[in-house]
C-alpha cells in the first residue's frame, strides 16, 4: 500500500500485529497471484471467457481492476482504515468543557454545545460539525484548513482564534475572530456558493431564513470572556440575554411582552454564580415582570 500516508502505515502496520490471521489475510491481498486467481474465478462465474489473445491495453485494464479490488476489499476488511472513528463530545449543563483535537487545535464549548471530530484527521482539510457555543485556537496548517460546520455555516481557518456561536435552534449564526484570518461559507437563498473573508477584530451575523451574512468590526473580547467565567453582553437585546441565560442554567424562556423583548442591554454575569443570584439582577431591573413556573421563567 504505497500510496498510504505515514500515520495510515503506522496504523496497518498494528492492524497486523493484532494476530496471525490479519497477517496471512494481508499477505494474500498483496499477492498478485492470489488477486489474478480470485480475479479468474470472478470472471469465470460471471462471464464466458473470451477467446484469442488479449491485447496489452486489455492486461493493463485488467491489473487495474484487480489494484482497485485489492483496495475495495482492504477497505471492508479494516473498517475505519480508510473512514476513521468519529468521537462526540458534549459540554455538561452549567459547565465548560475544554479538549484538544488531535491536530493540536484547542477548542472551549459552552454547557450543551457538542462537537464530533475524527480520532485522527486525514486528507486536505480538518474538518469537524459542532453545535451550541465554543472558543477555537486553530493550530497553524496553511496546507490543511480547519473547517468547523455548522449546520451549513462554515468557518475556514489555517491557524488562528475566533469564537463561534451556532445552536440549531436559532435563526442566527455568529463568528467573532480574535485573531488572525478566517473565512465564512455558506450558500445564498439562490443556492450560490458564498465565501466571505474576515480580519481581527470583525463579527460576522448570518441570518439563517434570509441566507446572508453580514460583517462588522466590534470588541469581539466581549465574545469570548465566558472561557474566563464571565458572561459579558454589549447593546444585545433582552430576549437574546435570557435565552442565553436559561440555556446555560436550563430553564425554558416565555416572554409575553413585545416591548420588554425588544429592551437593550450591556453588563457582565459571573457564570459561577447562582441561578437565583443571576435572575434576581433582572428582577432589579424588570421589578414586577419575571416569575418562575416549574423550569420556565415567564416575562410579561
Amino acid at each position: 500500500m504505497k500510496d498510504l500516508s505515514e500515520d495510515e502505515s503506522k496504523e496497518l502496520e498494528r492492524w497486523r500485529e493484532l494476530s496471525s490471521l490479519n497477517e496471512d489475510l494481508y499477505q494474500r491481498m498483496s499477492d498478485p497471484a492470489y488477486l489474478e486467481k480470485r480475479y479468474s474465478d470472478f470472471t469465470k462465474a460471471t462471464y464466458a471467457e473470451a477467446k484469442g489473445r488479449k491485447s496489452s491495453a486489455h492486461i493493463w485494464w485488467r491489473w487495474g481492476i484487480l489494484a482497485a479490488a485489492a483496495a475495495i476489499l482492504l477497505a471492508l476488511i479494516l473498517p475505519g482504515f480508510f473512514r476513521p472513528q468519529m468521537k462526540t463530545v458534549t459540554a455538561p449543563q452549567k459547565g465548560i468543557a475544554r479538549l484538544e483535537l488531535p491536530d493540536g487545535t484547542r477548542v472551549w464549548m459552552k454547557s450543551l454545545s457538542s462537537i464530533t471530530y475524527p480520532e485522527r484527521f486525514r486528507g486536505k482539510e480538518r474538518t469537524v460539525s459542532f453545535n451550541g457555543e465554543g472558543y477555537f485556537e486553530v493550530a497553524s496548517s496553511k496546507s490543511s484548513p480547519f473547517i468547523v460546520d455548522a449546520d451549513g455555516f462554515e468557518v475556514i481557518a489555517t491557524g488562528t482564534k475566533f469564537d463561534i456561536k451556532a445552536y440549531r435552534d436559532e435563526s442566527r449564526a455568529y463568528a467573532a475572530l480574535m485573531d488572525g484570518e478566517i473565512s465564512i461559507h455558506y450558500s445564498d437563498s439562490s443556492g450560490r456558493e458564498c465565501r466571505d473573508n474576515m480580519h481581527t477584530g470583525e463579527l460576522a451575523v448570518f441570518d439563517k431564513v434570509r441566507r446572508n451574512n453580514s460583517i462588522m468590526t466590534a470588541n469581539t473580547s466581549i465574545y469570548s470572556s465566558w472561557i474566563g467565567g464571565v458572561y459579558s453582553f454589549e447593546s444585545e437585546k433582552l430576549e437574546d440575554i435570557m435565552r442565553e441565560v436559561c440555556r446555560y442554567y436550563g430553564y425554558n424562556l416565555i416572554i409575553a411582552d413585545e416591548d420588554i423583548k425588544n429592551k437593550v442591554l450591556s453588563g457582565r454575569l459571573k457564570m459561577s454564580d447562582s441561578s437565583d443570584v443571576i435572575i434576581e439582577v433582572f428582577r432589579e431591573f424588570l421589578p414586577g415582570h419575571i416569575s418562575f413556573e416549574s423550569d420556565t421563567i415567564i416575562i410579561k
